[in-house]
């Protein structure tokens, strides 16, 4: 059953597809903390107010995933945001994540790029398991 995009059951799928990514394990043995990815609130989207979810990461393991409430959006050392638009896009494989940021499609708005970029490869594997979990779009995304 699909989940809807950046929604509770949303965020845990992609936990899980996340725990079942080797390459992600292996990218980010390294990597501690939580990150947060945000998406704008957009009605043409049928998005009528910002949705994030958060993946707590540990050495190459996702303990938990959830939608992302105002307390954890504060503490989370990296947030990603976008337009629904651009997440679709990422989401269906048509942009890659990384040049997103680098281009300024996706925005890295807590949390430096230079943290994050020894962590590229395993940012976007992160975004590879997101892309396993069957996705609910809103009606009318074209």
């Amino acid at each position: 059953m699909a989940a809807p995009i950046f929604r509770e059951e949303w965020a845990q799928a992609w936990c899980q597809r996340i725990n079942e990514n080797d390459s992600y394990r292996r990218a980010a043995e390294r990597w501690e903390g939580a990150i947060v990815l945000l998406m704008t609130e957009d009605s043409s989207f049928g998005i009528d107010k910002e949705r994030a979810v958060i993946a707590d990461l540990w050495h190459g393991e996702c303990r938990s995933g959830h939608a992302a409430g105002d307390t954890e959006r504060a503490e989370a050392p990296f947030i990603i945001s976008g337009t629904p638009a651009i997440w679709k896009r990422v989401l269906e494989g048509e942009a890659d994540p990384i040049v997103s940021l680098m281009g300024g499609k996706l925005k890295l708005t807590r949390g430096g790029l230079f943290k994050l970029l020894p962590y590229a490869k395993a940012a976007k594997e992160l975004v590879n398991s997101a892309r396993e979990v069957d996705t609910r779009f809103p009606a009318g995304w074209k």
